[in-house]
C-alpha cells in the first residue's frame, strides 16, 4: 500500500492526537467504538464519556476501535493493554450494522457476545449510544447494563459503581457492580428487568457536550467539537431528532459564553455539532468569535432556509469551501408532507448566496422512497438538481428512506429494494451525467431497516451474521434464522 494512504499505526494516532487523557486511578474502563479511529474519534458522545470518565476522581478510561472483522482489537490505545484486562467494557453505537462489530469485538477478545453465555464473573458489558436511545432492546442481549437516552448523568453513576466495586484477582464483582447501579438517569440492567426506563433526558445546566481530542486523523481533521445545541425545534416526520419524535428532549442552545469558554484557543479548528446546529439563536456569537480567533469552523448541519450572508461570510473566512445543504425530500409536495419546510427557493437562494460568496460547490443531500413517492417526484428532483448545478457545482448525496422506531413514520414498510434500485438508476438517467450522484446501498438500508425494528433478535442476527463472514448474503441468512 502507498504511504500517503495507509493506515496510521496506533504509535501515530498517540504521538498526532492533542489532548490524549492518560490513565490516573487503577480502577479503569475500556471505552470501545465499533469502527476505526477515524470514525469513531469524530463522535462526540464517544468522546464525552472518554472525558467525563478520565475526569472522576476514581476512575480512568481507555479507548480501543474496530480494525476488521479478521483481527477486531487487541489493545488500548492509551496504555496498550488488552481491553479486557481492565475492570469493565462499555460501547458507544451509532447505527444498527455496528452490532456486528460489537460481537466481533467482544469474540475477538474470548468473550461470548451473548450476556446470557458469559459466566458470572466475567467483565461486565456497558453499552449507550445513539442506537440504544433509539431502541436499548437492540443491545440487551449483549450488554450487562444498558445506557437510555443522554449518557452525561449516567457516567458519574456507573463509574462511582465501579469504583466501588472494582477487580478482585483479575475480576470485578459484577453483580454488585450491577446491585449498585441506581434505577436512574437511562441506566437499565436487563438481567433484573425486561423493561428499560424512559430515555433520560439532561437538563440545558448539563450542556455542552465537549470533547477530550482533536487528531489529523480523525474523520473531521483537527476538529475539537463542542455541542451547541440539543435536540430540534423541527417536525419532520422521519427524524429520530425531530420534537414530534418520542422520548426526544426539547430544543436546548447553550449560551454562547459557555460555549466559547469549552474551546480550547490551541484548537486549530472546531466543529459546532448539534441536529440543528442553525437554529442556535445566537450562532452568530459562536461562529464570528472563533474566526477571529483564527478557528477554522465547521458546522455539522445547516438548513437552507437559515443560511443568512453574515454566518456565510464567517463560514468563508474560516475555510468553507463547499456549502451542504439537504432537501429530504424528492419533491416540493413530499418535503410538505414530512414536515420539512425546505421550499425550492431556499435551496436556489442557497446556492445562489454560496457563488456570490465563491464557494467551489454545494453538496445536497436528500432521501428516495418516502410514503406517496412517485416517477414525477424523481423527474422534479433531477429538474432542480440541474438547476441549481448550473447556479453552482453540485454533487447529490441520496439515501433510501428508512422508517425508524418513534418517529410518526415508523410503521411505514420500506419500499423493497429492487424498487429502490430502480428509482435511483431512474434519478441517474434523468441527471444525464450532469451532476455526480453518490448513493447508500438499497440493500444495507434494508438491513438497518430490519434491525432497527428486530428488538433483541437484532443481536441474535448480528452473531449469525458474524459468523457468516459479515457480508451482506450473511446478513440476509441473519435475518432469516432469527424470524426478523
Amino acid at each position: 500500500m502507498c504511504a500517503k494512504h495507509r493506515n496510521p499505526t496506533d504509535d501515530e494516532l498517540r504521538r498526532d492526537e492533542s489532548g490524549t487523557l492518560m490513565p490516573r486511578h487503577r480502577v479503569r474502563i475500556a471505552l470501545g467504538y465499533p469502527a476505526p479511529y477515524k470514525v469513531g474519534s469524530a463522535s462526540l458522545g464517544f468522546q464525552t464519556l472518554y472525558r467525563l470518565w478520565n475526569h472522576h476522581p476514581l476512575v480512568s478510561c481507555e479507548r480501543f476501535f474496530f480494525g476488521d472483522l479478521r483481527q477486531p482489537t487487541s489493545v488500548t490505545l492509551e496504555t496498550r493493554t488488552p481491553p479486557n484486562a481492565l475492570d469493565a467494557l462499555a460501547f458507544s453505537v451509532s447505527c444498527e450494522t455496528e452490532l456486528l462489530p460489537v460481537v466481533a469485538m467482544l469474540s475477538h477478545l474470548g468473550l461470548a457476545p451473548l450476556r446470557r453465555d458469559r459466566p458470572d464473573d466475567a467483565i461486565p458489558v456497558i453499552i449507550g449510544g445513539p442506537l440504544t436511545y433509539l431502541s436499548p432492546h437492540l443491545v440487551a442481549p449483549i450488554a450487562d447494563a444498558v445506557v437510555h437516552g443522554e449518557a452525561e448523568e449516567a457516567a458519574g453513576p456507573i463509574a462511582d459503581a465501579l469504583a466501588r466495586h472494582p477487580s478482585h484477582l483479575g475480576r470485578t464483582d459484577k453483580a454488585a457492580f450491577l446491585d449498585a447501579l441506581p434505577q436512574a438517569f437511562g441506566i437499565w440492567v436487563p438481567a433484573r428487568t425486561d423493561d428499560p426506563p424512559p430515555p433520560h433526558i439532561v437538563p440545558a445546566t448539563a450542556l455542552p457536550a465537549v470533547a477530550a481530542t482533536w487528531s489529523p486523523h480523525a474523520e473531521l481533521r483537527d476538529l475539537f467539537l463542542v455541542e451547541i445545541a440539543r435536540g430540534c425545534p423541527r417536525g419532520c416526520a422521519f427524524c429520530v431528532m425531530s420534537r414530534t419524535a418520542q422520548g426526544t428532549g426539547p430544543f436546548r442552545s447553550v449560551n454562547p459564553d459557555t460555549v466559547l469558554a469549552a474551546i480550547p484557543d490551541t484548537a486549530p479548528g472546531v466543529g459546532l455539532v448539534g441536529a440543528a446546529v442553525t437554529d442556535h439563536p445566537h450562532l452568530l456569537d459562536i461562529a464570528v468569535p472563533l474566526v477571529n480567533r483564527g478557528q477554522r469552523v465547521s458546522l455539522s448541519s445547516m438548513r437552507a432556509d437559515r443560511i443568512g450572508e453574515p454566518l456565510l461570510q464567517a463560514l468563508v473566512r474560516s475555510g468553507l469551501r463547499t456549502l451542504t445543504v439537504a432537501a429530504d425530500g424528492a419533491s416540493e409536495r413530499l418535503r410538505r408532507e414530512i414536515h420539512k419546510g425546505i421550499t425550492r427557493e431556499h435551496l436556489v437562494e442557497a446556492a445562489t448566496l454560496a457563488r456570490h460568496q465563491g464557494l467551489a460547490g454545494m453538496k445536497l443531500y436528500s432521501m428516495l422512497g418516502l410514503p406517496g413517492e412517485t416517477d414525477d417526484d424523481i423527474a422534479e428532483f433531477a429538474a432542480l438538481a440541474l438547476h441549481l448545478h448550473a447556479v453552482l457545482r453540485l454533487t447529490l448525496g441520496v439515501q433510501p428512506f428508512v422508517p425508524k422506531p418513534r418517529t410518526p413514520l415508523a410503521d411505514v414498510p420500506m419500499v423493497p429494494v429492487t424498487e429502490l434500485d430502480r428509482r435511483f438508476a431512474l434519478l441517474r438517467r434523468l441527471l444525464k451525467g450532469r451532476v455526480p450522484l453518490s448513493p447508500v446501498s438499497p440493500k444495507w438500508a434494508w438491513v438497518d431497516w430490519k434491525l432497527a425494528h428486530g428488538g433483541t433478535a437484532s443481536a441474535c442476527a448480528a452473531c449469525h451474521a458474524l459468523e457468516g463472514g459479515g457480508n451482506f448474503a450473511a446478513w440476509r441468512r441473519a435475518l432469516d434464522a432469527c424470524g426478523l
